[in-house]
């Protein structure tokens, strides 16, 4: 026993002396972060390059990297006009109120109330990663101010040694951002818009996610489109707002049967298409999130029509197939069925006068001169 004590000592004593030269040649991850967020145009130095990782930032300094996180540059500056007007806070120095509008306007910061933005405060670990789940947008996460910082804990995106502080540093952000940008990979719920599915191009152009995450499209955000021109988005004022919907669609289905025993179609690749005509500018992003939809709305009618389920199980035919197959995309040039806003008896009703056969469906975001029109939903079946 004394033998293998003295062993394991010498392990310890071997591995601790050891560590500071490992040590020596790592960078530590907030001057990887700083640099990262540097390059990207999102932080910046003093005047001789600094970047003061070790000092506090204002709420002003916030907002002024939240807009160069999420605006386009070109689209920031051409419309600082009407940002400037959204910020009506009295205590926002004027260099400020640009950024303290954009944000405001985008739903990323808000005042305390009494037209105070408290620009000049500190800004708490509970405030930063307030603004960084909002700039997440996690639809299957549940938080609020109070929470935000546990939530950003369990996610991987802060560090436990940034929350315990009263204020945060420009470095503590900059981890934060870091993370958040998916350069640490922090695994987010299926379903979510985080940066492991949403990625910037170098001129901060939008690629939208192409792994069935959802994307809400922002005022400011610049699409890369498939003939690699960019889209500036201007009014997404309809988003949920369609004259023809009771309100926003909500989360998607949850499975009624065993969803696993059922056909599993891959998703279709992204599109985005842009085409101009006559009549304007046009395009159209495929949402891999609203096909989704309407992939488990057929699956739970499936579940619940008899002709296709069976005691727990799908029902084959006398030649034992079953008899439903499904694509998640329709081949131009085919004919098909078109409805907006979502439904759901759309696709319940039609699979249910039809059980059997290929179903084709897809949906698709919808604009015209930069603003957003409607998410269309399209089924063929043969």
């Amino acid at each position: 026993m004394k033998k293998i004590t003295s062993a394991l000592l010498c392990v310890v004593l071997m591995l601790s002396l050891a560590c500071p030269a490992l040590a020596v040649g790592q960078v530590p991850e907030v001057e990887t972060a700083a640099a990262y967020l540097k390059e990207l145009g999102i932080l910046a130095g003093d005047q001789n390059g600094d970047l003061r990782l070790n000092d506090g930032l204002t709420r002003a300094h916030l907002a002024t990297i939240l807009t160069r996180l999420q605006g386009n540059p070109d689209h920031v500056q051409a419309e600082q006009a009407y940002y400037i007007s959204q910020c009506q806070f009295s205590d926002v120095p004027e260099w400020a109120r640009l950024y303290v509008g954009y944000c405001y306007a985008n739903g990323l910061m808000a005042g305390y109330g009494g037209g105070v933005f408290g620009a000049d405060d500190g800004v708490t670990p509970q405030a930063a990663c307030t603004v960084v789940l909002r700039y997440l947008d996690l639809p299957e996460v549940t938080w609020d101010y109070s929470t935000a910082c546990q939530t950003a804990l369990e996610l991987g995106l802060v560090t436990p040694e940034a929350t315990a502080k009263a204020e945060i540093s420009r470095g503590d952000l900059a981890v934060l951002l870091y993370r958040a940008l998916g350069n640490t990979g922090p695994e987010l719920p299926e379903g979510n818009a985080g940066a492991g599915s949403l990625s910037r191009n170098e001129d901060g152009s939008i690629n939208p996610p192409a792994d069935g995450s959802q994307y809400v499209p922002q005022v400011g955000d610049v699409i890369r489109c498939d003939d690699g021109t960019n889209y500036t988005i201007t009014d997404v004022s309809r988003w949920d707002k369609s004259m023809f919907s009771s309100g926003p669609i909500g989360s998607l289905p949850e499975p009624t049967c065993d969803w696993s025993l059922l056909p599993q179609p891959e998703l279709p690749d992204m599109e985005v298409r842009r085409y101009q005509n006559e009549t304007g500018d046009h395009l159209r992003v495929r949402n891999l999130y609203e096909t989704r939809r309407m992939l488990y709305t057929l699956y739970n009618a499936i579940g619940d029509n008899p002709a296709t389920w069976e005691n727990g199980a799908p029902k084959l035919n006398a030649k034992g197939v079953f008899p439903v197959y499904i694509n998640l995309s329709i081949a131009d040039g085919l004919s098909y069925q078109m409805f907006w806003p979502w439904r759901e008896r759309e696709i319940i009703d039609l699979f249910n006068s039809v059980p059997p056969g290929t179903y084709s469906m897809q949906a698709w975001d919808v604009y015209k001169d930069g603003v957003f029109s409607h998410t269309e939903y399209q089924i063929h079946v043969i």
